[in-house]
């Protein structure tokens, strides 16, 4: 029979060592690493990505972002290091990446530092009064409803009524593509700015794939935007690293073909074909290529 103790003590301190009795501890810290990921993986990649499930001894984490996908990668053992630490357990052994488009959480409104949750409290929006005129286009609205669910949608388009006028009245406003909750000064909510970076990404993506060679001078021109376009020289340039990445990591791993040794040295020399000698060309692969003795990721 288990001892039973009457000393008082603070319900805290007692709680892992019941969850621990009942094998729930390492589940709970896990549990925590999720909720927790900004603190394990840092602000800028929890902007992107979030733990989305455990499986055995790996973790899956969902990526929104395709460009940190690369990158996410090639942290893959720090990132494993990062969680272990965490839960102070040996709990993970390897981490899948999945794209996802966005978080499976409700998002008020977004801001250029990315999303951020409720910021009214109920007492606030409760506090908000509806002028006659809505109040009466609501009641006009839902005048066909049965008795008995008709009130009940009253109350509900009052609420969402109320919710919207609190925002506006703070200065936040819907984004005009998809009509997300933005920041005051904002033209466009984090989302459409990011639709919009990735249709700009595949547009680059499609000049490099024909012209590897291309400079970002050159590629502005195709563009037909001013090479002082901060915004867009840093999308040329990380589309540009990612095909590096990607081709270095065939040759690494000896899946790649001729054409791919070609295309990696037009992209690294930013040199036409006629231009790259057989030889450079045949140094640059070797460079690259896996050694027997050495067996870790790939680094350009």
């Amino acid at each position: 029979m288990e001892e039973r103790s009457l000393e008082l003590k603070k319900a805290g301190l007692a709680i892992p060592k019941v969850l621990e009795q009942n094998r729930l501890l390492l589940p709970y810290h896990l549990y925590q690493a999720k909720r927790d990921w900004k603190q394990i993986a840092g602000e800028q990649i929890a902007k992107y990505s979030y733990i989305l499930d455990f499986k055995d001894k790996q973790v899956i984490i969902a990526v929104m972002n395709p460009v940190y996908m690369n990158y996410l990668f090639m942290y893959k053992n720090k990132i494993i290091e990062e969680i272990n630490s965490y839960v102070g357990h040996r709990a993970i052994a390897d981490v899948r990446f999945v794209k996802k488009g966005k978080k499976p959480v409700r998002t008020v409104y977004e801001t250029l530092e990315g999303e951020v949750e409720d910021v009214f409290p109920k007492e606030t929006i409760s506090q908000v009064r509806l002028d006659d005129a809505t109040v009466a286009h609501i009641r006009r609205e839902t005048a066909h409803l049965p008795e008995g669910l008709r009130e009940k949608v009253v109350q509900l388009r009052f609420a969402q009524a109320k919710r919207k006028k609190a925002y506006e009245l703070e200065g936040f406003a819907a984004c005009p593509r998809c009509g997300r909750w933005m920041a005051p000064g904002e033209k466009e909510c984090l989302f459409c700015r990011s639709e919009a970076r990735q249709a700009l990404k595949r547009q680059i993506r499609s000049h490099l794939d024909d012209m590897p060679w291309l400079s970002w001078e050159a590629l502005a021109a195709y563009l037909q935007v001013p090479v002082t376009a901060g915004d867009v020289e840093q999308a040329y340039n990380e589309v540009r690293r990612n095909l590096i990445y990607t081709y270095i990591e065939k040759v690494y791993y000896e899946y790649d073909t001729a054409a791919d040794d070609f295309t990696l040295a037009m992209l690294i020399t930013r040199r036409v074909p006629g231009e790259i000698p057989p030889k450079f060309i045949e140094n640059l692969v070797a460079k690259y290529r896996r050694k027997d003795d050495h067996v870790s990721s790939p680094e350009p």
